[in-house]
């Protein structure tokens, strides 16, 4: 199980119980796991609030990566 409340089963609860699609993410809580400031999450998924449906962050991630795949990397000079 990685740190944050997120093991390979699904997302948890404060009581230990897998949240259902329906139920709220926080994204300090998404932040904390990923390491990404909360900021940076909402700019690049195009989220708003600080909480969303684990439907939504889905969606939002797989667009994302729709959106970049297969886009090579910038080059700063």
């Amino acid at each position: 199980m990685a740190n944050g409340n997120a093991p390979e089963s699904g997302w948890l609860d404060e009581n230990g119980n897998v949240l259902g699609d329906d139920q709220k993410v926080p994204l300090s809580s998404l932040s904390e796991l990923t390491g990404f400031p909360v900021e940076f999450i909402k700019k690049e998924l195009l989220l708003e609030g600080e909480e969303l449906s684990m439907s939504d962050l889905r969606s939002s991630m797989i667009s994302y990566l729709e959106s970049t795949a297969g886009q090579p990397e910038s080059k700063e000079a």
